[in-house]
C-alpha cells in the first residue's frame, strides 16, 4: 500500500484540561499518514484518484481550532474517524504532539492508527 503524508502541521489551538490550557492557545504538531493506493493517480495524472493533502491539512487545522478538545486522545479519535469518512484512505495514522506541555522535552503526545473497520465496531 502507498502512503500520503503530512509532516509537522503546526496548529495553534486550545487543547488540554488545565485551566491555563483552556484560555491560552498552544502549539500542536500534527503528523498524518494515510494508506491509499496511488497506482491509478500515478498512471493517469488525475488527482481525484488520490487524496489531496492540502485539503486534508486545511480540514484538520480547521477542526482542531474549532473543537478545543480536552484530551489528545479524544481529538485523535475524532480526527481519524473524520479523515476516514471524508477522504477514504484505507488506514490513517495520526500523531499529535504538544510542544509546550512538559518542560525539557521537544514534545509529548500520542499516536493512533485506525481503519474503517475500527470505526464500525
Amino acid at each position: 500500500m502507498d502512503t500520503i503524508f503530512i509532516n509537522a502541521l503546526k496548529v495553534n489551538c486550545i487543547i488540554g484540561i488545565l485551566p491555563n490550557e483552556r484560555v491560552q492557545e498552544q502549539e500542536l504538531i500534527v503528523d498524518i499518514k494515510m494508506e491509499h493506493s496511488l497506482k491509478e493517480a500515478g498512471e493517469s495524472g488525475d488527482l481525484s484518484l488520490s487524496i489531496n493533502y492540502a485539503q486534508v491539512a486545511t480540514f484538520v487545522e480547521d477542526f482542531i481550532k474549532e473543537r478545543k478538545a480536552l484530551l489528545l486522545e479524544t481529538l485523535a479519535h475524532e480526527l481519524c474517524a473524520l479523515i476516514l469518512k471524508n477522504f477514504k484512505p484505507k488506514q490513517v495514522t495520526l500523531r499529535l504532539t504538544k510542544t509546550q506541555a512538559v518542560a525539557h522535552t521537544a514534545g509529548v503526545g500520542i499516536e493512533i492508527t485506525r481503519t474503517l473497520r475500527d470505526l464500525q465496531c
